[in-house]
């Protein structure tokens, strides 16, 4: 989850995401995890922590992802669906979702979540 603006959250794979390994990469990524009608800040669905805005697919397997943080759905990455070549659109334009927490919930989980270095280390030790 990257911070953008100091209020919105944008959720996307992390680089070492198994469904980048995974034979094949990713094949498909479906948003009909818990659909509903998602435009606009006015109507936003609201999300709990452990929402899952879509599902990654892989030749052999699926992946649920979750949003990790309560808060409104401003946007999904509808050009994930459309697009072919799953790895180039990740590492460049690849967000899953764009949140927006209350600030009070997110102070709450902030604590929490690992910074890039700690997420770094903690892969090298596993």
């Amino acid at each position: 989850m990257y911070c953008f603006c100091d209020e919105k959250k944008v959720v996307c794979l992390a680089p070492t995401h198994v469904a980048f390994t995974d034979a094949g990469g990713i094949t498909a990524v479906d948003f009909n995890v818990g659909k509903s009608d998602r435009s606009g800040i006015k109507n936003a669905q609201h999300f709990e922590s452990d929402t899952a805005p879509c599902k990654v697919c892989t030749q052999s397997d699926s992946y649920i992802v979750r949003c990790c943080v309560k808060g409104s759905l401003l946007e999904v990455n509808d050009r994930l669906i459309k697009h072919s070549k799953f790895a180039e659109l990740f590492n460049r334009e690849g967000y899953i979702a764009i949140i927006m927490p209350k600030p009070a919930d997110w102070l709450k989980v902030k604590a929490s979540l690992l910074g890039l270095e700690e997420y770094k280390k903690l892969r090298e030790n596993s």
